[in-house]
């Protein structure tokens, strides 16, 4: 029985150690805890893939998030929080979906995700 029990918790340590447990790796090098990230960085990144394309400039904007100011940019994430990281932060994004346009770096996205998780900091 003594001879058991080592051999048993080795499996038993083995089996509770799973990749799939492990904290995920943090992309694009950027550590969110201690990033500081603003709403003038963020609304630079948006002015310059989404709103200057005239996807998301308001007024006759043919999509319905108008993303012309920092306010109206935040007033969107809070209300459609979902589908701004499924469009824009998440693995899957497609943001900016213009032909010819690359989409944004995975950098950008976890830039835009810190700032998100922070609480929209201005400053």
């Amino acid at each position: 029985m003594t001879r058991i029990a080592p051999f048993l918790l080795i499996c038993l340590v083995f089996a509770a150690c799973k990749n799939e447990q492990a904290p995920p790796p943090v992309s694009g090098g950027i550590n969110c805890d201690a990033a500081k990230i603003t709403t003038s960085y963020v609304l630079g990144v948006v002015q310059a893939n989404c709103t200057s394309r005239n996807c998301h400039p308001g007024g006759s904007s043919p999509v319905v998030a108008d993303f012309s100011t920092a306010d109206k940019l935040k007033g969107y994430i809070n209300t459609h929080r979902s589908t701004f990281d499924l469009r824009v932060t998440g693995p899957q994004a497609d943001m900016p979906q213009s032909m010819g346009f690359p989409a944004l770096s995975q950098g950008m996205k976890d830039s835009i995700a810190c700032w998100i998780a922070h609480g929209l900091p201005d400053q």
